[in-house]
């Protein structure tokens, strides 16, 4: 059976969507059976202080009271059916994407939230602001399966902000560093093409957040931090990743060697890389008088990278 409701939310209780109506930022949840998180990750996203959202929850055919909470939340556009894809994950998200109508798109799993309370506002006005970047993203923090908050990740970023637009690519071709479900705000249309479609020949199963990383960089889409820590991802039993242990060490592990393919050909001269801007046209490429440069600016990051784990494994071990 299918449930559905919900609608629009606007700051102004909760009204019917009309056609032209566009919310400013879409929030996307995929949920099944996790009714215990679900009040507190929604009370997180109509919290923010930026009003102008429309949260989107695809739930699985829970049989938890996950139905009856969101019928709690009539500003909330829901259904609940059970999926049909082998990619359950990316039903959901595609599902609730094609649900939604905001101008930029936030994903957030059913048992995370928001740590900052203007993190929707520091989004939307940096997005507004600045046509060349697609996509703005901040840190994550660790929550315990009781609520306790935990450390930041990487909080070194908030005294000192790595490379930004077009000098995120090396930085990116010497750490790996991808941004995670919740830390970020995109632009709508750059999500729908660099986002895995449902049923299409994906090389990353366990995670499509994988595929839309690399798709995002290799694209040569820019973009911007914000030093914020930003949302929290909270550890619990029955989590999904951990019954994919092994898929997603074997596709983080793909993910890797594709980066360094992609960068060993750009560096060499054989592929061309252009920066595209938040409207998906070129801005740039790296010039082959460039390409130099960019190989020390990646071994450059690379060694403080390096540096900077060790000494977080060092302190860590004291």
């Amino acid at each position: 059976m299918t449930h559905k409701g919900g609608c629009l939310f606007s700051g102004n209780g909760c009204d019917e969507m009309t056609e032209n109506e566009q919310p400013g930022i879409s929030v996307l949840i995929p949920s099944f059976n996790h009714a215990k998180y679900l009040r507190e990750t929604i009370d997180s996203v109509f919290a923010q202080t930026f009003k102008d959202v429309e949260c989107v929850v695809v739930d699985g055919g829970s049989t938890d009271g996950t139905i009856d909470i969101l019928k709690e939340y009539p500003q909330v556009r829901w259904i609940s059916e059970k999926e049909t894809d082998a990619n359950k994950v990316l039903e959901a998200f595609r599902k609730a994407f094609a649900l939604s109508r905001g101008r930029y798109i936030i994903q957030c799993c059913v048992s995370d939230g928001f740590t900052s309370r203007r993190w929707f506002e520091l989004c939307h006005d940096r997005l507004e602001q600045d046509a060349e970047i697609s996509l703005v993203w901040g840190l994550p923090q660790y929550m315990t399966e009781d609520g306790d908050l935990g450390k930041v990740t990487n909080p070194e970023f908030l005294v000192k902000p790595p490379p930004q637009k077009k000098d995120f690519l090396a930085f990116w071709f010497a750490t790996f560093y991808g941004f995670h479900e919740g830390n970020y705000c995109v632009r709508r249309e750059i999500f729908d093409e660099c986002f895995p479609r449902r049923n299409e020949p994906c090389l990353f199963q366990a995670s499509p957040q994988i595929a839309f990383l690399y798709e995002f960089n290799t694209r040569g889409y820019l973009p911007y931090f914000l030093p914020v820590a930003a949302n929290f991802g909270r550890a619990h039993a029955n989590q999904r990743v951990l019954s994919l242990w092994e898929p997603l060490d074997k596709e983080i592990r793909l993910y890797k060697q594709m980066i360094k393919e992609y960068q060993e050909d750009l560096l060499s001269g054989r592929k061309r890389h252009d920066f595209r801007n938040g409207a998906a046209q070129v801005i740039g490429a790296v010039p082959r008088s460039d390409l130099g440069r960019l190989r020390r600016a990646v071994w450059g990051h690379y060694l403080k990278y390096k540096i900077a784990k060790r000494l977080i494994e060092t302190q860590e071990r004291l």
